[in-house]
């Protein structure tokens, strides 16, 4: 089986959209790799101070998710 390589997301801190509506930050601290006998591996960089345990998988893409 083929993995596409992820990016590791989590919330972290709260910000005002353009509308004034709280929403919730997101940071990016790792990234899936695909092993030699075709696992997954996760390769976590850093965690904010404010983790709550959750991290999510998005798709890799331009965004800038430290903010």
């Amino acid at each position: 089986m083929k993995f596409e390589k992820m990016n590791l997301v989590t919330k972290h801190g709260k910000h005002k959209d353009s509308e004034g509506n709280l929403k919730s930050g997101w940071i990016k601290v790792g990234e899936t790799h695909e092993t030699r006998n075709g696992g997954l591996s996760l390769k976590i960089d850093s965690l904010p101070i404010d983790f709550d345990g959750w991290i999510n998988l998005a798709a890799p893409t331009d965004v800038d998710y430290n903010f």
